[in-house]
């Protein structure tokens, strides 16, 4: 087991120090994976290029992805989400809803919660 820990450290050192050499070759300063895919060329190990190929494309789509999601998540927050005045409205609402056993099973839209808001004004101008 020792001897299978060392190999794949040695393995590993080899290709990290060919890619900081192509790395540096490119006057790059950070090594990213291209690098690796290089020195793996270089270092006759391109039998691992096609899968370590599909992995980066698979990492980047799900970055991709993420990043995306993360972006809709925040327009959604910005476009979208209630106030606090809004949010104590709607609670306020579901309660008296569940009260009168009225309750709607889906949250009322916002031209639900403004005629709500609209009639709270109303009772509150009497």
């Amino acid at each position: 087991m020792d001897l299978m820990i060392e190999c794949c450290t040695e393995f590993i050192q080899l290709v990290t120090s060919e890619a900081n050499e192509i790395c540096a070759a490119d006057n790059k300063a950070t090594m990213n994976p291209e690098h690796i895919i290089k020195a793996l060329q270089q270092l006759e190990f391109s039998e691992f290029e096609d899968e370590l190929t599909e992995l980066l494309e698979q990492f980047k789509q799900e970055n991709k992805d993420a990043g995306k999601q993360k972006r809709e998540r925040k327009k959604r927050k910005d476009d979208g989400s209630l106030t606090e005045a809004e949010a104590i409205a709607l609670q306020q609402q579901l309660f008296n809803q569940a009260k009168e056993g009225t309750a709607a099973p889906a949250i009322p839209d916002a031209a639900a919660l403004a005629e709500y808001q609209r009639k709270q004004q109303q009772d509150q101008q009497l």
